[in-house]
C-alpha cells in the first residue's frame, strides 16, 4: 500500500465510528455492519470484564479515535516526514499496550501501521478486546492491512523493534528484556492545571472533564492543580456534581474513595471534601485515585519553571496561557491531536530511522 491509500483506509474508519449515525452508504457492506456491530457489544459490555472500563468513557475513547482520524490532519501530521514516502521495507515492531483506559495503545497501532510496519501488539488482561475488534473494523474496509496486523497473548517473537508502555517498575524490566532492540520504552506520567483564578465557567467545566474522564486513570488525566493564594475552589467543586451520578453509581470508584478518606481521617491528614473526589494539598504530581493534588503559588512563573524541571514526569499542562508549545487549552489534555506523541517521544521518527 501506498502512504496515501494508508491514510485513506484509516480516514474512511474514522468516518464509519460513529454507532449514532448509520454506516456512509459508500462504505456500506453487510460485513462491515457485522464488524461494528461486533465493535459496538463490546463496548456495552466491557465493563463486565473490567469495572472501570463503562460504555461512557469507551465512547469517550472512540471520540478521540475519530478526532485523530480526519483526513486533512492525518495528511497534515504525515507530511512533515518526507522519509515515510522512501521507506521500502517493512519492519516488525512489537508493542506493548498498557491497559489503564480504554484503546490506550491505538495511537502507537496507528503510528506503525502509518510507517508500513508489521504491528504485533501485546494486550494488556485489562484491555484485550476492543482494540482487536476495531483492527477487525479496518481490516474490512482495507483487507491489505491483514498481513500487517497481528496480536498475541505469549511473548513477542521475532521482532525487529519495540515499543513498551508501562509503570516506571515495568519499565525497567522492558529496559532490561529488550535491551538489543531499537526501542521506545514509555514510563509514567500525569497531567496538570494552572489556574489563575479568572478562568470562566466553561473553563473549569472542561477541566472537570480533564480530571474526571476514565475516573482519573490516564497518564493525560489532571492529577494536580496549581492555584493562587487564596483560591476560592467552590466554583470548581459545583462543576465536578456533573459527574456525581455516573461515580456514585461506581462500586470500585466508591470503595477507593471510601478507603482513601479513612486514611486520611485516621492520620490526620487534611483535605478537602468535595464528595465524589478529594483535594489534598501536596507537592507531588501524581496522586491516588479519588485525589486531586493542588498547591498554592504567589508567582505564576515560578510554576512554570518548576514544571519545565519535571517534563519528563508530565504528559500534559492545562492552562490559559501557553509557553512555547507547551501548554493545552482546557478540556483538551484527554483528546490529543494526532500529531501529540506520549511522553513527547516522535514515534514515526522512531520507526522511519534505519528502515529504508
Amino acid at each position: 500500500m501506498t502512504l496515501d491509500e494508508r491514510i485513506n483506509a484509516f480516514e474512511r474508519l474514522g468516518k464509519v465510528l460513529n454507532a449514532n449515525d448509520k454506516i456512509p452508504e459508500e462504505f456500506f457492506t453487510d460485513v462491515l455492519s457485522a464488524a461494528l456491530q461486533n465493535f459496538e457489544n463490546c463496548i456495552q459490555n466491557e465493563y463486565l470484564h473490567h469495572s472501570w472500563f463503562i460504555p461512557e468513557f469507551i465512547r469517550k475513547a472512540v471520540e478521540g479515535i475519530r478526532g485523530m482520524l480526519e483526513g486533512e490532519k492525518l495528511g497534515r501530521w504525515l507530511a512533515a516526514y518526507p522519509a515515510l514516502l522512501q521507506k521500502t521495507t517493512s519492519k516488525r515492531v512489537g508493542v506493548i499496550m498498557a491497559g489503564n483506559i480504554p484503546m490506550v495503545g491505538f495511537h502507537d497501532f496507528l503510528c506503525v501501521l502509518m510507517a508500513g510496519d508489521v504491528f504485533i501488539g501485546k494486550l494488556s488482561s485489562n484491555d484485550k478486546h476492543l482494540l482487536p475488534l476495531l483492527a477487525e473494523v479496518l481490516c474490512v474496509l482495507e483487507p491489505r492491512f491483514k498481513n500487517h496486523i497481528q496480536f498475541t497473548e505469549g511473548k513477542l517473537e521475532q521482532i525487529d523493534k519495540i515499543i513498551a508502555t508501562g509503570s516506571n517498575n515495568s519499565a525497567r524490566y522492558f529496559d532490561y528484556y529488550f535491551a538489543k532492540y531499537p526501542s521506545i520504552i514509555r514510563k509514567h506520567c500525569n497531567g496538570v492545571a494552572i489556574l489563575d483564578g479568572t478562568e470562566s465557567e466553561s473553563e473549569l467545566a472542561a477541566l472537570v472533564d480533564d480530571i474526571c474522564l476514565y475516573f482519573g486513570l490516564g497518564c493525560r488525566s489532571i492529577s494536580k492543580i496549581y492555584v493562587p493564594e487564596n483560591y476560592d475552589f467552590t466554583p470548581l467543586f459545583l462543576l465536578l456534581d456533573a459527574y456525581k451520578p455516573l461515580f456514585s453509581m461506581h462500586n470500585a470508584y466508591l470503595n477507593n474513595l471510601e478507603y482513601q478518606k479513612t486514611v486520611h481521617l485516621i492520620n490526620l491528614i487534611p483535605f478537602l471534601d468535595q464528595g465524589i473526589m478529594m483535594f489534598k494539598e501536596h507537592q507531588s504530581i501524581a496522586s491516588a485515585i479519588g485525589i486531586v493534588h493542588y498547591e498554592y503559588y504567589k508567582d505564576i512563573e515560578d510554576v512554570w519553571q518548576s514544571l519545565a524541571l519535571q517534563s519528563e514526569v508530565i504528559q500534559c499542562i492545562d492552562s490559559r496561557q501557553a509557553r512555547g508549545e507547551v501548554g493545552l487549552r482546557f478540556g483538551q489534555s484527554q483528546f490529543p491531536e494526532v500529531w501529540d506523541y506520549a511522553n513527547k517521544i516522535d514515534t514515526i521518527s522512531f520507526l522511519i530511522e534505519n528502515s529504508k
